[in-house]
């Protein structure tokens, strides 16, 4: 009796084995890593989310005017990071500089190099339009003091094509924005570090 229940267990464990065995199905894939990482001296950041924005960027006042620009600036540490050129360009409105830069970021990752650092840290927006004046359609300025990081750009095969030192004095950027058809654009921006600053 016991015999013949052990050959049935025995027939049993066979047949569930071969018939694993004959099956084609595999493990589903592990999906891949989305984990965010930051650039290194040996590969480029990975997986970097483009900045959201909040309501405040919609607004024609003076504070959706500083929410657009610290937004914006944002938007300049992402595409540093990503060559994601289109993200600054159509945020843009005459700031050719600024659109010349973006693209100039964009070919370097379409020709497999990357950047490390250089994201600029906004201190303060600063307007220098009076806040009673800002509306649709009126040049809206502002100095923003910055603290960028040091830069270093790499080409595919990891060499340095140009490096820029951290200055913990910084520098200053003056903007132009415009408030126009239910959204802000950058008209002009520039650095100059001299410029000076008003009482925040």
């Amino acid at each position: 009796m016991n015999l013949t229940r052990i050959a049935a267990g025995a027939a049993v464990t066979l047949l569930a084995l071969t018939g694993c065995a004959g099956t084609s199905e595999q493990a589903p894939a592990t999906p891949a890593d989305t984990t965010p990482s930051p650039a290194s001296s040996s590969a480029p950041a990975a997986n970097i989310e483009r900045p959201a924005t909040n309501d405040l960027v919609d607004d024609a006042s003076p504070e959706g005017a500083r929410a657009f620009l610290y937004h914006y600036f944002e938007l300049k540490a992402y595409v540093l990071q990503t060559g994601d050129a289109a993200a600054l360009v159509e945020l843009t409105d005459g700031a050719e500089a600024e659109e010349a830069e973006a693209a100039r970021l964009q070919a370097v990752y379409d020709d497999g190099g990357w950047v490390l650092g250089g994201q600029p840290k906004v201190k303060n927006v600063l307007l220098t339009t009076p806040e009673d004046e800002i509306a649709e359609g009126v040049d809206v300025t502002a100095v923003i003091p910055v603290n960028p990081d040091a830069y270093t750009e790499f080409s595919a095969d990891g060499a340095i094509t140009e490096q820029r030192p951290f200055s913990p004095d910084g520098t200053v950027y003056s903007a132009t924005v415009r408030y126009s058809d239910g959204a802000w654009k950058l008209a002009s921006l520039e650095e100059t570090p001299d410029a000076e600053l008003p009482e925040a």
